[in-house]
């Protein structure tokens, strides 16, 4: 049997972290008539199993329902393992923006984009966290727009030049304008707003893309044709 101090040096357990074990039930040594700890082997085995499921990142409460009762093992288990996948792509995330940030030069450029990026990307989870539950329908460009979208994309895969999808470009700025309601000044700035899409964070490309059920490229191929034409 051993007393806390040297049951401490033989596991290479602080004296501080045996207390938090005991105090929730994990570890019950025993006490000698004037009140002292002694731990045995038992206690050891105990502490190697406790140190064990608190490498998976478990709590010292799911530990005690643990303890003793297998049941729930699976549910618990699972339980975690949603939040280490969800721990995993925050920090995936993270690393990734520092590449990004890296990569190109660590400028102040480089730090305002990611600040959009951020920005953007935690009003879309309020944005969701606030939306009604229950279905609702997607975002959508208009019925007309996404056709005319569609048709000037169709035009530049048969024809890379851009000759052949020139035409409709009359027809979509049209579009534009009449969807302001002859209001030249928000025409303007849905013109302008486009045009400073390289400034936009990748979260809004894709959803801007996604308005015109196209993928990412395929709507900055079509954006980059309006622009220059």
């Amino acid at each position: 049997m051993y007393p806390i101090g040297r049951f401490a040096k033989l596991t290479r357990v602080t004296a501080k972290a045996l207390h938090v074990y005991e105090r929730h039930g994990l570890l019950k040594p025993r006490r000698t008539r004037a009140g002292y700890r002694r731990y045995t082997m038992r206690e050891v085995t105990h502490l190697a199993h406790i140190l064990a499921l608190r490498s998976l990142g478990l709590s010292l409460k799911q530990i005690r329902t643990l303890t003793g009762d297998t049941t729930q093992l699976a549910e618990v288990l699972a339980q975690q393992r949603a939040a280490l996948e969800e721990r995993r792509e925050r920090i995936d995330r993270a690393l990734q923006a520092i590449d990004v940030i890296e990569r190109d030069g660590c400028s102040a450029a480089a730090l305002d984009r990611f600040f959009a990026e951020a920005n953007w990307e935690r009003w879309e989870a309020r944005r969701r966290a606030a939306a009604a539950p229950g279905f609702r329908a997607p975002d959508r460009a208009s019925p007309s727009r996404r056709a005319l979208f569609q048709e000037i994309s169709n035009a530049l895969d048969g024809d890379p030049s851009g000759a052949s999808a020139r035409p409709l470009l009359a027809r979509w700025h049209a579009l534009i304008d009449a969807e302001a309601d002859g209001d030249v000044t928000t025409a303007a700035y849905k013109k302008r707003a486009w045009a400073a899409r390289h400034r936009w964070p990748d979260g809004m490309r894709r959803y801007v893309a996604s308005l015109y059920d196209a993928e990412p490229a395929v709507w900055e191929r079509v954006a980059g044709f309006i622009e220059r034409a």
